[in-house]
């Protein structure tokens, strides 16, 4: 059975630029600014589960990427 562990999903935001109240227009910047918010962290022993988290994230905010990363290991 191969057994995902430290599975961490991360949500990443990336924003171009915001709207400036006191100029009354959209301000673009020069570079990106973009955040990775931690979303999920586990362990798993079935894909399938591990799908339906992942699913579930994108889901959640489907205008974000997502980013996943785990350990895989066979136990026996």
């Amino acid at each position: 059975m191969i057994c995902y562990e430290n599975v961490k999903i991360h949500q990443v935001t990336t924003r171009d630029g915001e709207y400036n109240d006191k100029k009354k227009k959209y301000i673009t910047f020069t570079k990106l600014k973009t955040t990775e918010k931690l979303i999920f962290e586990d362990c798993y022993c079935s894909l399938e589960e591990l799908a339906h988290e992942v699913r579930h994230a994108v889901l959640r905010s489907p205008e974000d990427k997502i980013k996943v990363s785990f350990e895989a290991k066979l136990e026996y």
